[in-house]
């Protein structure tokens, strides 16, 4: 959150919290308008996706979004990429810090093979949406 709810004097100002946290939701909302409606995607919930909803909305995607909605979309990916491959790193390191056999070894690989399929999953996403995107 960019934003307390109390302001530098510490007193409640619910009006820019408020605000500021409207403005952020929204940043994470992609809007396509197309001819018979509209569809808003939460990015946060949405990505990484399945390859067949990947195909999917990216053709949406490229044929009614603005340039600008294609290019935030693009670094909303690169960044999501980057967040999945630093938490494998990271809990790669704190695997191989633990004896092969114990408790926090096992739970340390588990979660570096999820974050592992996140970020196979996400890459996959962003080739799928750059393709899309070099084709037009």
């Amino acid at each position: 959150m960019g934003i307390s709810k109390y302001n530098a004097e510490g007193y409640y100002d619910p009006t820019a919290y408020e605000g500021v946290r409207r403005a952020e939701e929204s940043m994470k909302v992609l809007k396509i308008v197309y001819p018979t409606g509209y569809m808003e995607i939460n990015l946060d919930y949405f990505f990484p996706c399945t390859l067949d909803k990947a195909r999917k909305v990216c053709s949406l995607i490229h044929r009614y979004s603005t340039e600008s909605d294609k290019d935030r979309l693009q670094k909303y990916l690169q960044g999501k990429e980057r967040m999945y491959y630093s938490k494998m790193s990271k809990y790669a390191d704190k695997a191989s810090s633990y004896p092969e056999n114990s408790k926090e070894h096992r739970e340390y690989l588990s979660k570096f093979k999820e974050a592992r399929r996140l970020h196979q999953r996400i890459k996959r996403n962003r080739e799928i949406f750059e393709m899309g995107r070099d084709s037009r």
